[in-house]
Order: structure tokens, then sequence, then C-alpha cells
């Protein structure tokens, strides 16, 4: 009888297992992180003297979907200093932040099942703050913990393998 040797481990990671670094500062306690999407834009094309009644596709812009991120709310207030930056003009009384000040690089560590490595690691380049939500709903006959949600722009994102 044959013997199969697996050299690598296949088991998909865990979505649960995660943290969040702001310019290497671990800072969000998140519960929920939105997923990364990048999409490139699909250019038709056809030539005026074209025999064919087919479109010629050409990969146009890239985009990217803002990221959304939920953490229950604390006294720790990096995240929403950072957050809030663009909305109270913080930087310059009557001024908005101006550049860089309000592009982050905000990295995703994600742990293994045993939550003692990081086995992948996911970079937003060129992040800044879009939308601050300060706390969920308010109900005197729930259960739940307080919410902030952040949502965040930016200019692309990689993904790094970690040995």
């Amino acid at each position: 009888m044959p013997r199969f040797v697996e050299s690598t481990k296949r088991d998909p990671y865990r979505n649960f297992n995660f943290r969040v670094l702001l310019n290497n500062v671990e800072v969000y306690a998140c519960r929920k992180i939105s997923g990364l999407t990048g999409t490139v834009e699909v250019v038709k094309f056809r030539s005026g003297n074209s025999v064919s009644s087919v479109d010629e596709l050409s990969p146009g812009r890239t985009h990217f979907e803002p990221v959304t991120l939920e953490a229950g709310l604390t006294n720790d207030t990096a995240f929403q200093d950072w957050a809030t930056q663009l909305i109270r003009h913080e930087a310059s009384p009557g001024l908005r932040a101006v550049e860089p000040d309000y592009r982050r690089t905000v990295e995703i560590l994600v742990y293994d099942l045993d939550h003692n490595k990081v086995v992948k690691k996911f970079i937003l380049h060129n992040a800044w703050c879009s939308k601050f939500t300060a706390m969920s709903e308010l109900a005197a006959e729930a259960n739940e913990i307080l919410v902030e949600i952040v949502e965040l722009q930016h200019e692309g994102f990689t993904i790094e393998q970690v040995a």
C-alpha cells in the first residue's frame, strides 16, 4: 500500500485570530474586519475598421474597496484620535490635516489556531479614515457591548507570507 507524506500543512487559517497594527503599534482589538477587495476595470475597445463584432478587452484602472473595522469601545483612544483627525480638523485649527499626517500603514496580522505565531500579514497602503461611528446604538433592553466602527480608504494592499 503506498504511503502519502504531506510536506506542508494545508488546513485553512481561521478568521478569528487576528490583530491590527497602526504604524507598527497594536491599537485596535477588532471583533470584525470587512474583506479586502481589489478590482481591475475592464476597458472595451473596438477599432473602426474591425471586421469582428467582438470587443477587445483590456485592463483599466484598479479600484480597492474600503475596509471596515468594528471594535468594542474602550478607553484606548489611539485609533479614535486618528479616525477623527479629518473630521475634527485637530492637526491645524480651521484646516484639515496635511499630507501625509492623516495617511497611515495599517497591518492586519493573522495568527495560527493556537495564537502563537503570525501566518499571514495584510498591509493597507496610505490608509485614511473616511467614516467614523463613535458608538453603536444604545438600547436599555440590550445586552451587547458598545462598538465603534471605522471605514478606511486605501491605495491598495499587499499580502505577505510569514515564515
